[in-house]
């Protein structure tokens, strides 16, 4: 089947009607019409309705799986040649990632600077997304590897090649008038009267399990990132609620403290799509991951 019917699809059903679709990418709508008929003759089974008037169409459910398998295919067609470009001039081509907005700088930090020095052609793609938006990134092709810190949706469809716990910490100012001792733990009943700021991606586990604790916390603000989060208490206006290694290093101004309460850990994992080929790069960076992690 030429690539081209896929891509043309796929402007069918973006542009929402087939005579939009032709406009878009300069092709005769008759001409477009009868890719459609020849996909539908291929598949044995109609893939979208026509509306009433033809300025609309409605996938069928077999339309809908073509579409997302198409996205793939095309994706796929786009990174062999982009990949096959950057081989011609040596060892280089683009490592694409999807992450949990909280991870991603310390990731940079802890291991895409040293890898970048170590392989200084390779560029990188780096999306910053939601669970729900990784684990479709992943599955369309868009990125190869997914770091997240929550389970991936479609678990089944994903093989997951490493993952770490990392604890909830509190981060106070140092001169923060809530910072009642030096002890490097603190208590979940200790942070009850506190304004707290968590990252996003800790409040839902948070919540959680101080509510089974019939704990009410007095909650300051909710950030997307966990580097807003942090930013909050490096100004002295509240205390960070943030997953972080035990390794991490934080601002001379903060004082960590874990919370001591079993419950609250986010597991970390580096996964990729089950049965699906890596490009070099991506195998490149995975076999530095596990020996550098």
């Amino acid at each position: 089947m030429d690539i081209e019917y896929y891509r043309n699809f796929i402007a069918i059903v973006e542009a929402g009607s087939i005579s939009a679709a032709a406009k878009q990418i300069a092709i005769a709508q008759p001409a477009l019409s009868n890719q459609l008929k020849v996909l539908q003759k291929r598949f044995g089974t109609q893939l979208l309705h026509v509306r009433r008037g033809g300025h609309s169409i409605e996938l069928t459910d077999a339309g809908c799986i073509l579409y997302n398998k198409a996205k793939y295919i095309c994706s796929a067609e786009n990174s062999a040649l982009k990949e096959i470009v950057d081989c011609q001039a040596g060892f280089s081509g683009t490592l694409r990632i999807s992450l949990s907005p909280s991870m991603s700088i310390n990731f940079i930090k802890n291991f895409l600077s040293d890898f970048y020095r170590e392989f200084p052609h390779i560029n990188y793609e780096l999306y910053e997304v939601p669970i729900d938006e990784q684990t479709q990134q992943l599955l369309d092709g868009k990125t190869e590897i997914g770091i997240a810190n929550a389970p991936l949706k479609q678990s089944k469809r994903f093989e997951t090649l490493f993952s770490r716990k990392e604890r909830l910490v509190a981060l106070f100012h140092k001169d923060s008038p809530y910072l009642k001792n030096d002890k490097p733990n603190i208590l979940l009943d200790d942070l009850e009267d506190i304004p707290l700021c968590l990252s996003r991606g800790c409040s839902e586990l948070f919540f959680s399990v101080c509510s089974d604790s019939h704990i009410f916390p007095q909650v300051m603000s909710i950030n997307t990132t966990k580097l807003s989060a942090i930013a909050w208490a490096e100004k002295n206006t509240g205390v960070a609620i943030v997953p972080a290694p035990a390794v991490e290093l934080f601002p001379a101004n903060l004082v960590r403290k874990e919370i001591k309460d079993e419950r609250l850990f986010l597991e970390m994992t580096l996964s990729i799509v089950k049965g699906r080929e890596l490009s070099q790069v991506a195998q490149t960076f995975i076999n530095y991951y596990m020996q550098n992690k």
